[in-house]
């Protein structure tokens, strides 16, 4: 009887402290959240795509393309300076005029977030990304670390914008 009750308490024991494994289809979703997450973050989405898209038409020069991809009333705070999209697009001529290429060389990073809520501007969208950002003028080239980040609306739309990176090493370049 001792060696029954003892090989019982052995398979017990086993069986509890074996791994389980749970057979999941590759592509559902069985991911879960702890109860106070606010949202989750995604490595690659069409939201950042798009952001990289928007970039890459911005600084080739089709401004016009780039702007579809905005809501009509989109603001940008660039270094903190809050424009209409009308007068942060307004830049890429400028650059041009002076003679400066404009290309985003790298992301160094870029992820989205994804919020449970919309704010009071219906964002529940963001884009994240560092980005190399190279400037050429005459051969010379001068590269920047920019920080942007975006919010998309409900309908996919980028209705507010912030780039922060430093403008001291471009002085040259704008004169």
């Amino acid at each position: 009887m001792k060696k029954f009750i003892l090989t019982a308490m052995v398979a017990t024991a086993l069986f509890a402290c074996g791994n389980k494994t749970e057979k999941t289809d590759a592509n559902s979703a069985t991911a879960s959240f702890p109860s106070n997450a606010s949202g989750y973050t995604l490595d690659s989405s069409a939201n950042t795509a798009t952001l990289q898209k928007i970039n890459e038409l911005g600084w080739s020069g089709n401004e016009a393309q780039a702007r579809t991809f905005y809501t009509d009333s989109a603001v940008v705070f660039d270094n903190g300076k809050k424009l209409t999209i009308d007068e942060n697009m307004k830049m890429i001529p400028m650059f041009k005029s002076k003679g400066i290429a404009v290309k985003t060389e790298k992301y160094d990073a870029i992820w989205e977030s994804v919020n449970n809520k919309a704010n009071e501007d219906g964002i529940r969208n963001y884009v994240f990304a560092y980005e190399n950002v190279a400037f050429t003028k005459a051969g010379k080239t001068v590269n920047v670390i920019v920080f942007q980040a975006v919010g998309f609306d409900k309908d996919g739309k980028i209705a507010k914008e912030w780039n922060v990176y430093d403008a001291s090493a471009l002085a040259d370049f704008l004169k």
